[in-house]
């Protein structure tokens, strides 16, 4: 295949908050753990490597404020796009998506000889993106009242306390879960993909992994004369 036989997938400023999602995912999973499991061995040895439990809150913090501002970014630009018309709208949910996942188990089954045509994002992408967006959203809030709880007691129930911070370690181990179980496979250790993904980093897709994984997506590309010849 040419070298030239390529299609544009990711602008740079996704990619650019695709690396910072990473960086700050990471650090708040490094520095959020050994606070939530404290009592162990490990956890100690963590929080001394980082100079104390204070150093450690004071990453944390600052990663969380990261993260928080990476969201807002996001959103901004999600609405940015809509006005200019550039978002499609790709990353919703609809009842395509049922018939992707059932296309998907019978292709996966034997039970019929091709894959589903997906379009630009296919139900594993979006049911992870909108995973990254609830999961933000509660750590987030539940991070914040547990940074200011003096504060925000004088305006919601003191309970919500405790129970933010059960929901934060709770929802903070399912994230890691998330990575490690689903992102992890359909971004490095899938067989045809091993052993990354390149896309969110070059921000190009190679046409014919395109027409393998997107099918839906190369025949509105190719009607509409969008594609470079492969």
């Amino acid at each position: 295949m040419s070298r030239a036989a390529v299609v544009s997938r990711f602008t740079l400023a996704q990619r650019i908050e695709h690396f910072v999602l990473i960086i700050s995912f990471n650090v708040l999973a490094f520095t959020g753990l050994p606070q939530k499991y404290f009592y162990t061995g490990w956890a100690e040895r963590i929080i001394q490597l980082l100079g104390g439990i204070e150093r450690v809150r004071f990453i944390h913090r600052t990663f969380a404020v990261i993260l928080i501002a990476e969201a807002l970014w996001h959103i901004g630009a999600v609405i940015a796009a809509r006005r200019a018309g550039r978002d499609r709208g790709d990353m919703g949910l609809n009842f395509g998506d049922v018939r992707g996942v059932l296309g998907d188990i019978a292709y996966l089954l034997g039970l019929r000889g091709s894959k589903p045509a997906f379009d630009r994002f296919d139900y594993r992408q979006k049911i992870e993106y909108w995973a990254v967006i609830w999961g933000t959203a509660i750590m987030a809030t539940t991070g914040l009242i547990m940074w200011f709880p003096e504060t925000l007691a004088r305006f919601v129930p003191g309970v919500l306390v405790p129970a933010s911070r059960v929901a934060h370690g709770g929802e903070a181990l399912l994230a890691m879960l998330a990575v490690i179980i689903w992102h992890f496979y359909n971004a490095h250790f899938r067989p045809d993909i091993f052993p990354m993904d390149p896309a969110m980093w070059s921000g190009q897709m190679e046409l014919e992994r395109l027409r393998h994984d997107h099918a839906a997506e190369y025949d509105r590309l190719q009607k509409a004369g969008q594609l470079p010849p492969d």
